[in-house]
């Protein structure tokens, strides 16, 4: 297939379109609709979602293509594509990317959301040639949007009959083991298998967030741990992953957070992603305390932005105990009387006294591995000390000093280094 696209005339713009809608009443699939759109049209084609991740793509040159033209500038695809989803309708970016193809992107609208995108790539020859390639790729988009609706109306029955089965295994009281094994296996779960809950909290200023966010995140997670059972209960997404590679499959789930942290705050502005990990478990009696250890990381999230982006319970050390005082405010006042001098002074001078007490505490008091983390000498890191202790007020000799001085800094990490708003 050429990648100069000749200009389709009306005879064959209605051909295409009517063969389209054959493939979506034959139960067809989005992998012919691209397959199609670009042997009629003489285009590369494609279906993506919002993470740019390929759902379908057209046979020949096209992934060397749509590779080169995403990959040139995500920015600007990301931004086509949140532009389409907002008007409802096929865009197109012209001379786009290195071999400056023009593309067009347009939404594959499932009721009111926005769940994946059409995009096409060629060289137009005129503006009828876009114009005539917008429409191809309009009329794709909504036959493809024909295609995953019957899909979603599966996924929606699958999905609440998954919420039934694990809330019954999470909340209902007075459990026999059987029916614990028994909705553990309805839910894909064997009973003696070991797994961790990774909980991602849908947090919105407006209340109840949108179905289209809890759904996004729920397409996420399952696209990329296709081994996990993943339950999505309104709020947050649930998402059992067996094993428990502790520092691998936290990284992960870090990144994979992150992830969904960046979607949806690109397409939901407002929106707050929060993650939790629970320590991993052994037996379908177990889920309900995974669930519990996730559900707990995700509140010590919220109290302590400043934690990374999942919040791994069996990190959380002190935090678990500081997430216990009820006034946010109060840890933010403590902090001040033991710090304020030191921030303040940090502030007004631009020195980093502060960073440097805690770099030696996080080396266990290690004046060597503080001053290769910081790229100085130890006597460097030996005089900041000292300068820290007088400017602060404390004594770094004294236990008890110490101590507050590690809390502290342990909460002014947690709130994310901010006090204006906790310490009023």
């Amino acid at each position: 297939m050429s990648p100069d696209s000749t200009v389709m005339d009306l005879h064959q713009v209605v051909a295409l379109c009517s063969e389209l809608s054959g493939v979506a009443t034959a139960d067809g699939d989005l992998d012919r609709i691209v397959a199609l759109v670009a042997r009629r049209a003489g285009v590369w084609a494609a279906v993506v979602d919002d993470s740019l991740s390929v759902l379908a793509l057209s046979d020949g040159p096209a992934p060397d293509l749509l590779a080169s033209a995403l990959d040139s500038d995500k920015e600007a695809v990301s931004q086509l594509i949140c532009a389409a989803a907002q008007m409802r309708r096929a865009l197109s970016l012209p001379a786009f990317g290195a071999r400056a193809v023009s593309l067009v992107v347009a939404p594959i609208l499932v009721g009111d959301d926005a769940v994946a995108y059409l995009l096409t790539a060629g060289h137009d020859a005129d503006e009828t040639g876009e114009d005539t390639r917008i429409l191809v790729t309009e009329h794709a988009a909504m036959v493809s949007a024909v295609i995953l609706g019957r899909r979603r109306v599966v996924a929606i029955a699958a999905g609440r009959a998954r919420r039934e089965l694990f809330d019954g295994l999470v909340l209902v009281g007075n459990r026999t083991a059987a029916d614990i094994e028994g909705w553990a296996r309805h839910l894909g779960i064997e009973p003696g298998h070991r797994q961790r809950v990774l909980l991602t909290a849908v947090d919105s200023a407006q209340g109840t967030p949108a179905p289209a966010v809890t759904d996004l995140v729920e397409h996420l997670i399952a696209a990329r741990c296709p081994d996990a059972t993943v339950v999505n209960r309104g709020t947050e997404v649930v998402a059992l992953v067996p094993g428990d590679d502790d520092a691998g499959l936290a990284r992960r789930l870090g990144g994979l957070a992150e992830l969904c942290r960046e979607t949806v705050t690109a397409r939901f502005p407002g929106i707050r992603i929060v993650a939790g990990l629970s320590d991993p478990h052994t037996g379908a009696a177990r889920i309900s305390t995974s669930y519990e250890e996730a559900r707990r990381a995700v509140d010590i999230g919220r109290t302590f932005p400043g934690l990374s982006g999942v919040t791994v319970f069996a990190e959380l050390g002190v935090h678990r105990l500081l997430a216990q005082v009820s006034d946010v405010a109060e840890l933010g006042r403590f902090t001040r009387h033991v710090l304020g001098e030191l921030l303040d002074y940090d502030r007004a001078n631009g020195t980093g006294f502060s960073e440097t007490l805690a770099v030696y505490f996080r080396e266990n008091g290690s004046p060597q591995r503080a001053a290769a983390l910081l790229h100085t000498h130890p006597n460097t890191v030996a005089y900041r000390l000292r300068r820290a202790e007088e400017i602060a007020g404390v004594d770094l000799g004294s236990y008890t000093d110490r101590l507050a001085v590690q809390l502290a800094l342990e909460i002014l990490n947690g709130l994310g280094g901010d006090l204006c708003a906790t310490s009023s």
